[in-house]
This record gives structure tokens, C-alpha cells and sequence, in this order.
């Protein structure tokens, strides 16, 4: 059997993803607070024990004969979407834990364990145009998606090294229509001065589908990756 873990699997593109992957066979590992599937592990990813949670479960299924392993790093939030100048140390503090440390240490705890399983792995990092370019009110999860990225080109030069190397890749999933975009639609303009575009597009019917986009992943992991790329739904759809 294969196996996939997933963070964030309880809604949008990762609730798509868990249903892919358990149509296709898969044995599924989800991590979230919310999630309903029967692979779901309940962890806080804002606290300080995500990691120490995600570790054991790392370890009880590295023990087992895995034909095919994929972890898809999918977890994130938005707020606070404010200017700089008005979010606070805690705010900020429980926005890099979700975003970027944990996101680092979950990784890091996946790959201890299955480093030295020889099967096919792969690492995929949910990415976003956040990455590549800096919007107002949205510092954080810019920084986060930014330093994400980076950390995975990084990750996949180590791994080019390894004996059984983790195919580590980054994957923009492009605007959704999710929970996320309705949050940021709810926003005024002096909290996001770029509101009406985003308004503009759910409006015109721009918003891909959490079930087009996942079916757009799988194809693209069939598809055989290189490691410290970056791939984009566009490639696909």
C-alpha cells in the first residue's frame, strides 16, 4: 500500500486531496484540528508540540512496508491580514508557528523517519503567488511562503545527495474558491487595500475548484518531479 500524510486535510485543497488519495488505494495520515477522515490525526499546528506529535505518528509508519510514500505540506492560514504596524508580538508569534516553523519541523520529523526507507518519496510543498510577490496586509504569509520555498530548494540540493533521496518539490495551487478567499473578501479596504480584485473574481467565476486543483497535483506527481522545482496548476490545467 501506498502511503500520503497531509497537514491541513480537514477543508479546501487538502480535504480534496484526502478524498483523491483514499479513492485512489491510499492509506492517509491527516493532521489538522478539525479533520473528519479516517486517517485523521488531531494536532494544533500553532502549538508547540505539533511537531512531537507528527513525530510519533512519523514513527509508527515508518515501521511498515510502504510501496510509495508522499507528504503534502498543505497547512496555512492568513491572519492577521493588517498592516504591519497593527499586528501584535502573539499574533504574529501563532501565525509563524502554523506557517513556517512548524510547516519546518514536520519535515524535518518526516524525514529522520523515512530517510532511509528505499521506496519512491516525495515531499510537496503547497506554495502561492504569495511567494513570489509581496502584497499588502499580507507580510506573514508572504515571509512564510517565501522562506518555505526557499527551505525546499534547499532541502532538495541535500537530498540530491542522500542514498535514497526525497524528491522535494513546490506547488502553486493558484486562487482557489475556499474559506481563505471568502476571509479575504470579508476584509475592508483599509485592512486590504487590494479587496476589490479579489471580489472582482469570485464575481467573474475565475476560482478554481479544490477537486480540479488536487486532480491537477496527482497528475503532476505521475508525472515524474525534479527535485527543487517549482510547478505550478497552470502547467497542468
Amino acid at each position: 500500500m501506498k502511503l500520503l500524510c497531509i497537514t491541513g486535510g480537514s477543508q479546501g485543497l487538502g480535504a480534496a486531496l484526502v478524498d483523491v488519495y483514499q479513492g485512489l488505494g491510499w492509506h492517509v495520515c491527516e493532521f489538522s484540528r478539525s479533520g473528519s477522515s479516517s486517517g485523521h490525526i488531531g494536532v494544533d499546528l500553532a502549538a508547540g508540540d505539533a511537531a512531537s506529535v507528527a513525530d510519533q505518528a512519523f514513527s509508527q509508519l515508518a515501521s511498515q512496508p510502504w510501496e510509495e510514500v508522499l507528504l503534502i505540506n498543505n497547512a496555512g492560514m492568513l491572519s492577521p491580514l493588517a498592516p504591519v504596524s497593527a499586528i501584535s508580538d502573539e499574533a504574529i508569534t501563532f501565525n509563524l508557528n502554523v506557517n513556517f516553523n512548524s510547516a519546518i519541523r514536520i519535515i524535518a520529523a518526516f524525514i529522520r523517519h523515512f530517510g532511509d526507507t528505499a521506496v519512491p518519496k516525495t515531499l510537496v510543498q503547497i506554495s502561492s503567488g504569495a511567494a513570489l510577490r509581496g502584497y499588502g496586509s499580507w507580510s506573514l504569509y508572504c515571509a512564510s511562503k517565501a522562506g518555505l520555498e526557499h527551505f525546499i530548494r534547499a532541502l532538495a540540493a541535500e537530498q540530491s545527495l542522500a542514498r535514497y533521496p526525497v524528491t522535494c518539490v513546490n506547488f502553486d495551487p493558484g486562487v482557489m474558491d475556499t474559506e481563505m478567499q471568502a476571509e479575504i473578501r470579508s476584509r475592508s479596504t483599509a485592512e486590504f487595500p487590494d479587496v476589490g480584485r479579489y471580489i472582482a473574481r469570485k464575481q467573474q467565476g475565475l476560482l478554481r475548484q479544490p477537486q480540479d486543483v488536487a486532480a491537477a497535483l496527482v497528475k503532476r506527481l505521475a508525472a515524474s518531479p525534479q527535485g527543487g522545482e517549482r510547478y505550478s496548476v497552470e502547467d497542468v490545467l
